[in-house]
């Protein structure tokens, strides 16, 4: 009995010899990758920002696509908590000249092929934040914030001009999309993306679920508690919080908690007048098309 003590204690010090190797050899690969980061942000006109104490745990590391375009200090700022994760194939594409922040909170996760573009934005993922397969988060200008514990099924595409925030314990379903702005169109020849930009932030509070192959539009305000159908086209205007919405456009089918009173229909947004640099925008908007 004693021996087998014995050989257990051994082979427990073996293993924890090589977690302890192992992770000091991801350690040292993730910081000559962002030494590349910053390298080639440098020959762009940028330069990298670290608060990565505690690195990366990955697969591989994210491929990297810089380019020299953006206004702004051309800084990137990369803030990494504990244990965040980065799935094979993810993309970091930069707009080298622009200010651009990327914040992963502890235990964010990255799955595989997810792309990341920064245009002059900063992408937001609270503790515990968990984005799938083949997502696609774009900052052109703007803010994706999303709280804790926030799941993304596969394939989901988020588009920030100005804010697109999910708040804790949002659920998104596979191949949903969500775009803060679109392009106004005067019925003229002249190109549609060189038309004016409208643009309204997009608010979804906690605990909310969306269905897969949804569409959440620019200005659509979304209350805590909430449930959309699938295939919902979520236009802009505020839905309250507590209730099932189906249909296109959404109504109210029934309250979530028994006895709640009878379902109140979503306020429609006011249309905007298109946002005070029209040319700025479109810019943007071109370069993500």
């Amino acid at each position: 009995m004693g021996r087998g003590a014995c050989d257990d204690g051994g082979v427990t010090r073996v293993r924890s010899t090589a977690r302890a190797l192992r992770l000091a050899r991801e350690r040292a690969r993730f910081e000559l990758w962002t030494r590349r980061l910053d390298a080639a942000l440098r020959r762009a006109g940028g330069r990298l920002e670290l608060d990565a104490p505690h690195g990366a745990h990955f697969y591989e590391l994210p491929s990297i696509e810089i380019h020299p375009y953006g206004p702004g200090d051309g800084t990137l700022t990369l803030r990494l908590g504990r244990d965040v994760m980065l799935g094979r194939g993810l993309i970091l594409e930069v707009w080298a000249g622009a200010r651009n922040i990327v914040e992963l909170g502890d235990r964010a996760t990255f799955r595989a092929g997810v792309r990341v573009q920064l245009r002059g934005g900063a992408v937001r993922l609270g503790d515990d934040a968990r984005v799938r397969d083949y997502s696609l988060l774009e900052a052109s200008g703007g803010e994706i914030a999303l709280g804790r514990c926030v799941q993304f099924g596969a394939g989901v595409c988020l588009h920030a001009t100005e804010r697109v925030a999910l708040g804790d314990h949002v659920t998104v379903g596979e191949r949903t999309s969500m775009f803060d702005s679109d392009h106004r169109h005067d019925g003229s020849d002249a190109p549609v993306v060189d038309q004016p930009v409208a643009v309204t932030p997009i608010e979804i509070a906690s605990n909310t679920f969306i269905g897969a192959n949804s569409i959440v539009l620019r200005g659509a305000r979304v209350g805590a508690n909430c449930m959309f159908a699938a295939a919902s086209v979520v236009r802009g205007g505020k839905y309250p919080g507590g209730f099932l919405y189906a249909g296109v456009p959404p109504r109210a089918i029934r309250a979530l908690r028994p006895g709640e009173p009878a379902p109140e229909q979503p306020e429609p947004e006011p249309e905007p007048q298109p946002g005070p640099e029209p040319e700025l925008r479109a810019r943007l908007e071109r370069g993500s098309t």
